[in-house]
């Protein structure tokens, strides 16, 4: 992968973005190999992952306007693959847009105290709608404040009202993070995977992750082997042969 980096240590895996010549802006790129890093850790032993960025003043400056991800949902945790195993972003900077969106699905959020918060679909003119379920994590007149007025939401503030769960001083958010993960990658893991699939289903959903839900089992069948076989026998003339793949 070329803008991702999987590293591993100890039950814990570290993603990090790596598109620092564009602030990790999302492309389609970027989106594609976040999803096969979540790919690879609902399959792997690693039983936490840390989401970060390559650089402290940029966390994810949002969608990219010269490449609009087609899928821009695919990148993050939990919609675009399925995850019982927690996530934890550890951010510094800007995180803006799209970028905000893979925090506020991750299930924690270490915070450098340079951490700037910021949602400008409304000054724009334009919205993907992944950002509806902040009003499942933060307070509802907080959350509509903080899309309509698009104005920066500081950190301080983000702790105050629960969407950070830490605030580090500048360079230690991503230390930080990564002893939270190891503290929970010592935990009995089938008890951690148990608690935030029922904490999950217990939340109310937004429209995004109906679609989510319906696209990940539509997604499988359109890139099976089964439908291909499928085309394939229907020009062929003959009786297909499906082998569930």
């Amino acid at each position: 992968m070329s803008f991702v980096r999987y590293e591993s240590r100890d039950h814990v895996a570290t993603v990090t973005m790596d598109r620092a010549s564009a602030h990790n802006a999302l492309n389609n790129a970027l989106v594609n190999e976040l999803r096969e890093a979540w790919v690879r850790f609902r399959d792997s032993d690693d039983r936490v992952a840390v989401l970060v960025s390559c650089e402290e003043k940029y966390f994810c400056v949002g969608a990219d306007v010269r490449d609009l991800p087609s899928d821009m949902w695919h990148a993050v945790p939990g919609l675009g693959v399925e995850l019982d195993k927690p996530v934890i972003a550890a951010t510094s900077g800007w995180v803006v847009g799209g970028g905000f969106v893979l925090v506020q699905m991750t299930d924690m959020c270490v915070a450098s105290e340079t951490t700037r918060f910021l949602y400008p679909e409304a000054k724009i003119g334009t919205t993907g709608g992944g950002i509806a379920s902040v009003v499942t994590r933060m307070p509802h007149k907080v959350a509509m404040e903080f899309l309509l007025v698009g104005e920066e939401l500081p950190v301080e503030r983000a702790y105050q009202i629960g969407f950070v769960n830490r605030i580090t001083p500048k360079g230690q958010h991503v230390a930080i993070a990564q002893e939270m993960a190891a503290k929970i990658a010592g935990n009995a893991p089938l008890v951690v995977q148990a608690l935030k699939k029922l904490a999950r289903d217990a939340m109310p959903r937004g429209p995004l992750d109906t679609v989510a839900d319906a696209r990940r089992v539509l997604d499988a069948i359109r890139e099976s082997d089964d439908l291909r076989e499928g085309v394939a026998a229907f020009r062929e003339k003959r009786k297909p042969e499906f082998k569930g793949k």
